[in-house]
Order: C-alpha cells, then structure tokens, then sequence
C-alpha cells in the first residue's frame, strides 16, 4: 500500500567522510539507492561518478536527475542488472539497504562480482542497541515506526558487535569506522511529523536537508555530538558506517573470476590440445 504521509530525506554526512582519503572521481555503485540523495553528495563532496539501483520506480524517477546512471532493479539479483557484465566499481555502497533484507549476507557477497580490482564496500547499519530503544524495552514497548532505527520496514537488526561479526562472516576486512551520533537523531521523526503537518516542505522530499535550522545544526552541533557518542558508541551511535574490502583470498578468487569472462569465448574454445593435464 502506498503511504501518503510526506518523505523526508537526510543525507547521511559520514558517508563522504568515510571516503575523503580515497582519489576523487571514482566509479560508485549504490545499491538501494532510493532517490538519490548519497549518491548526489558523493558527487558534490568527491566528484564521484554514482551508478544507482533500487526497486521503487518512484525514488528511481529522481534519481535520474542526480545520478549519472539509475535503474529500477532488485538488488537481491545484481546478476541481472543492466550493467552487469559490463561495469565494475571501485566502491559499493549499502547505505541503510542490509537491514531490509532477509538475507543480507547473501546479497552483499554476491555483489562482490562486480567491484574493481582494490575496490572497497561501504556499509552502513543503524544501532538497534541505541538508548531510545533500550529505554523503550526497559519500559516494555517495542513499538515499530514510520522512519529511525525501528522503521517498519526493518527485516534485520544489528548491534556493534553483530554487525562486526556480520562483516567478519562476509569475508570482508575493514579498514575504517565512523559513526552517525544518535544522541539528538530519536527525535528526528518528531521533527518530520511536524515539518509534515506544517507542509513546510510543500511536498519536496529535501527540505530538512536544505533547512537553516539543519544546516546550522550541522555545522556547529554535529561535530560536539558526534564526540560524545565516540564515548560508548554501542548505546550511543545511531548508525555504524564501515569502510570495508574483501579478504585477500576472496579477492583473488574475484580476479579470476572476472579474468574467465573476460576471455572471448572463441579464444577459450580454441586449440583444446593445447589444455594442461
């Protein structure tokens, strides 16, 4: 059922952090994208050239007009994606995707296929453990939501420690971590709903984003906030972000993996005497 009420996106502003160390303008895959609104950043913060996917042909409409490529596609099938084959990505981004999934293990390893040689993934998880939902247990609710970390469209929840076992499992190495503070972020849906009933945003899906009272937050709130939660980062993170690669010898079975279908099937084909035994 399609809802009515009115959707609001915020940028998560560590998913470019994450990043600033890699080279500018490279190839990125989001996967999930919705409309957009990453995928947009990375190419105003980085300049990086964004492919996205997701299921909504809604989000998907949007996302044309930020994204250098966008397809309506089922990421739990990156086997059949457009692209597939023919593109392969220095980063791979899941940005708040995993959690909707059944299996998202399953999808992560098998969009693998398609990440460049030294490319790294990107993962972004919310913190089921954060102290509103504690505080909420504690009082014996668990009740879901419109958006936050108990949005109704959760299949899967994670902890710090769930999801670094999540990646150990994966076959992936990370390399950096970063969090989202989730100090002041519970409040957000309250904020939303207001901004909702107000129509202060007359239907555009960015006007939090664009608001002075947010940007100013950002600029001089964020980064205090952010410290704190560093502090204990298991009660305190609203989302852990993660800059990851795959093992060494998963990598190496990718490498020949791409190499294999790289050869043109003719050459392959040819002189079977001259095959090894």
């Amino acid at each position: 059922m399609k809802s009515n009420r009115p959707y609001f996106e915020i940028a998560n502003p560590e998913i470019p952090n994450i990043l600033e160390d890699l080279p500018r303008d490279l190839s990125v895959l989001d996967v999930g994208c919705g409309s957009g609104v990453h995928g947009a950043e990375l190419k105003r913060v980085h300049g990086h050239r964004v492919v996205g996917v997701d299921l909504s042909e809604t989000s998907i409409a949007k996302a044309k007009s930020r994204l250098a490529e966008a397809y309506v596609a089922d990421v739990t099938n990156p086997e059949l994606y457009p692209f597939s084959g023919t593109q392969r990505f220095d980063v791979i981004v899941f940005s708040d995707i995993l959690e909707h999934l059944y299996d998202p293990a399953d999808v992560l390893t098998r969009h693998l296929q398609l990440l460049a040689p030294g490319g790294r993934i990107l993962i972004s998880l919310p913190n089921v453990a954060i102290w509103n939902v504690r505080l909420e247990l504690l009082l014996g609710r668990f009740e879901y939501q419109d958006t936050g970390t108990l949005d109704r469209t959760h299949i899967r929840f994670f902890t710090r420690r769930t999801f670094r076992r999540f990646t150990q499992q994966a076959g992936l190495q990370v390399i950096k971590r970063r969090i989202t503070p989730g100090i002041l972020r519970p409040f957000v849906p309250l904020i939303k709903k207001v901004y909702g009933k107000a129509g202060a945003a007359g239907g555009d899906s960015s006007s939090i984003m664009d608001s002075p009272p947010y940007r100013f937050y950002l600029k001089w709130f964020y980064p205090i906030e952010r410290a704190i939660c560093r502090l204990w980062p298991s009660l305190l993170a609203f989302q852990f972000v993660v800059l990851a690669e795959p093992e060494l010898s998963i990598a190496h079975q990718l490498q020949s993996v791409a190499h294999a279908l790289s050869v043109p099937r003719s050459l392959s084909s040819e002189r079977p005497e001259r095959q090894l035994t």
